[in-house]
């Protein structure tokens, strides 16, 4: 039995709370909202989050952020991409040489371009980091329907034990030392994901929605082997896998934010009205700049972000798309 540090009590941190005590293990949250941690504490329920859903007395939940790291040195951050370099700031007074950070966000840091074990190489440089993405959804998670996922760390045999110690009959997870494969494909899937939900609300078809999830997994790859990702790490669960989740589900935000754009053609009207957190909104600026960085052609994502803020319209971009220069197949 290990104790697991969970940090960032939202929807898929209670999901990987429940995740992590089913296979066996103590589970101490933290979140900023303190109706959330009394709920815990004393309902045994996320009422904010996951009302519906019972958890067990060996998960609670604490106010002080410093309890987490005297209670455990496996800590899961389940913060927003956006967020996170202000948290490692915040932790890394109680950070002790035996903490391992697992990250559980996918995105790339708007402002810097960075994906997120970069943010923790200028911060907490003296850590073992690990990556956990994948395709899963955190409801289904939290409701015990099956799910696979990504677990990497640069670290010799970090990763294969972070999957012994969370895995279940219901949660299997594989292991790499790519770790920057994951963090690219979680990225950039969530990009591709409006894409596709703009082509289902447009009524483009099933067969223009099939070609662009194909390419945007093209694009997906070539940015991260810039990167030194490796091709194989994106054929699983964190590349392939996630991005056929993500860009075919309705229950997916960047999936359904896309739709609503594609079903009333004005991108403004409706990021105007969105209140959701939907992570693609941010990356995709901080991809198509990393990419231009690296001189990575990525046409998808570069369509996204005018149609997102610069006004362009769906068929525009639709048109641009298919007439660019005809090219073998392959990435």
């Amino acid at each position: 039995m290990t104790n697991i540090g969970i940090i960032g009590t939202g929807i898929f941190g209670t999901a990987l709370a429940l995740t992590a005590t089913r296979a066996g293990n103590n589970v101490l949250c933290w979140d900023r909202n303190s109706e959330v941690v009394a709920s815990i504490k004393n309902k045994h329920l996320n009422t904010t989050h996951l009302p519906n859903i019972p958890l067990p007395e060996n998960i609670d939940a604490t106010n002080n952020i410093k309890d987490i790291f005297d209670f455990a040195d496996i800590i899961l951050l389940v913060v927003s991409a956006q967020a996170t370099r202000q948290v490692l700031q915040n932790i890394k007074p109680f950070i002790k040489p035996s903490t391992i950070i697992v990250f559980c966000a996918k995105g790339i840091e708007m402002e810097s371009g960075k994906m997120l074990s970069e943010i923790a190489a200028d911060i907490i440089p003296d850590t073992t980091i690990a990556v956990l993405s994948g395709p899963g959804f955190a409801v289904d998670i939290a409701e015990c329907k099956l799910a696979s996922v990504t677990i990497a760390c640069a670290e010799e045999g970090i990763a294969q034990n972070l999957t012994k110690i969370l895995g279940t009959k219901y949660f299997r997870p594989y292991s790499t030392k790519d770790i920057i494969s994951p963090q690219i494909g979680g990225s950039v899937k969530n990009v591709i994901a409006i894409a596709s939900g703009i082509v289902e609300g447009a009524h483009l078809g099933d067969g223009a929605r099939a070609a662009l999830i194909t390419r945007g997994l093209a694009e997906m790859v070539r940015l991260s082997k810039s990167l030194g990702g490796n091709l194989t790490t994106l054929m699983g669960m964190c590349g392939l896998g996630d991005l056929v989740l993500t860009g075919n589900c309705p229950q997916s935000r960047n999936f359904s934010l896309g739709y609503e754009i594609g079903s009333c053609g004005n991108a403004a009207q409706v990021l105007q009205k969105n209140t959701r957190t939907v992570e693609g909104i941010y990356t995709a600026k901080a991809v198509l700049n990393l990419a231009q960085k690296l001189n990575v052609d990525m046409p998808i994502c570069h369509a996204v972000c005018q149609i997102l803020f610069e006004n362009l319209s769906i068929n525009k971009a639709m048109e641009e798309l298919m007439s660019r220069p005809y090219k073998e197949e392959g990435f």
